[in-house]
């Protein structure tokens, strides 16, 4: 009975102590050591994958003169320029690329770029088309519109193209091209001034004037075009110092009102510019000789025909500026052989004719003076001159009816000489005052 409870109290024990040592031998290494108890392991980080790194690339910066212009890579437009002429693109990969920029009225510029290798910053200087231009120009060359008040004209268009494209080779084509066309425009003109005074209008002179200065507009530096600038301005102040006025049937644009001593100071200062930038031009020579001597200035005057004379000998007219010049210096012999000279080279010369009557009867032959005016009228019986020169005759003569013969043909005269181109009606009036002075005493 008792080995039955001692059985029944020990089984549970020895079952807890099995489990026990069982345990104990599990915990053991093989070495028989137990193993040191285990610490906590914390999970395994994830691991992140590694960025994949871009493809190298470069930021292109593009500027164009003129701004506004389309930027192409490759063919594709990509783009436009701004008002600053520029514009960027980011994130260009690395490789060769061809980039073009393109604007209207432009030739379009096309390079090659090597991103990576060559500095990121492309610099585009477009040039302008002017073919349409240059066309334009031409035909209104060709039809004779040159300057205003012709519109379009060809002056306009050459200096609005030469504001933006100053240096190309183009525009100074056109503006050489067009200061011939106006420099031949007013260059015929010059012959007349020597030949042919009295039928040129006050208009024909301001347009030679316009004509030169314009030239000169676009080619500065030619003393030539200086030159006939000059001169044509002088004869314009001549003219009208010699009506007092500008002539009342004038189209030409009204100049300044100015005093007589100032319109032939212009004269006589435009004359000897023009001579001094041209100092083998005849012509110039010539008029300076005649504005001088009709201001008075009789040996200046002079000097200037003889100048005249030595570079173009064979013309009539400084060789009857020059006799008129000795004729009122008192140089009567130099005179007379000044007009003879002058009618060996045109045997039908009226100013010649009235001129040498002049001299001699200022040296005594009066018959024979006023047969040489009577020549000069009937060779050109539209000329004022003879009949002024018939007056002076005979408003010199001592003898009262002789000098009161004078009125006639100076009266004659003025009305022959409506512009006062020939000479200065002011003066047959006061030849005719005097004559009438001296016959009421």
């Amino acid at each position: 009975m008792r080995l039955m409870r001692f059985r029944t109290w020990i089984a549970p024990f020895t079952s807890s102590l099995i489990v026990i040592i069982a345990v104990s031998a599990h915990a053991q290494n093989p070495s028989g050591r137990p193993e040191e108890p285990s610490k906590t392991k914390k999970p395994a980080a994830k691991t992140k994958p590694k960025p994949i790194p871009e493809p190298p690339s470069v930021t292109l910066t593009v500027m164009t003169d003129p701004a506004d212009c389309e930027v192409y890579i490759n063919g594709e437009r990509r783009g436009s320029t701004g008002v600053d002429g520029k514009i960027q693109f980011s994130k260009l990969p690395v490789a060769q690329y061809s980039i073009e920029a393109r604007k209207q009225g432009y030739t379009s510029l096309l390079r090659g770029f090597n991103a990576g290798s060559e500095p990121p910053t492309l610099l585009f200087k477009l040039i302008a088309r002017l073919d349409d231009v240059v066309a334009e120009f031409n035909a209104l060359v060709d039809a004779g519109k040159l300057t205003p008040p012709d519109t379009p004209n060809a002056l306009d268009i050459v200096r609005k193209v030469s504001v933006t494209h100053a240096e190309r080779s183009e525009v100074t084509r056109m503006r050489s091209h067009l200061a011939e066309r106006l420099i031949d425009k007013a260059t015929p003109l010059i012959d007349r001034t020597i030949s042919e005074w009295r039928t040129i209008r006050r208009e024909d002179l301001a347009a030679a004037r316009d004509f030169t200065a314009h030239a000169i507009e676009l080619n500065a530096e030619d003393k030539h075009l200086k030159s006939r600038a000059a001169y044509f301005g002088a004869l314009l102040a001549f003219r009208d110092w010699l009506a007092s006025k500008p002539a009342a049937e004038s189209t030409a644009p009204p100049e300044p009102t100015l005093t007589d001593a100032q319109l032939i100071e212009r004269a006589r200062g435009g004359l000897a510019m023009a001579t001094e930038l041209d100092d083998a031009w005849a012509a110039a020579q010539y008029q300076y000789g005649t504005v001088l001597l009709a201001s008075g200035n009789t040996a200046a005057a002079e000097a200037a025909f003889v100048r005249a004379a030595a570079l173009e000998p064979r013309w009539p007219a400084v060789h009857n500026g020059l006799g008129a010049a000795y004729y009122a210096g008192y140089k009567l012999k130099e005179a007379v052989a000044e007009y003879q000279s002058a009618l060996g080279l045109d045997s039908k010369s009226a100013v010649a004719y009235a001129g040498l009557g002049l001299a001699r009867a200022a040296r005594g032959d009066t018959s024979a003076g006023i047969k040489d005016v009577q020549r000069a009228m009937e060779l050109d019986p539209t000329s004022a001159l003879p009949y002024f020169n018939l007056g002076v005759i005979y408003s010199l003569s001592k003898k009262e009816k002789e000098a009161a013969r004078a009125v006639e043909p100076l009266k004659k005269a003025i009305q022959m000489n409506p512009q006062n181109l020939e000479f200065r009606n002011s003066v047959a009036d006061r030849i005719i005052a005097d004559v009438q002075k001296k016959k009421k005493k």
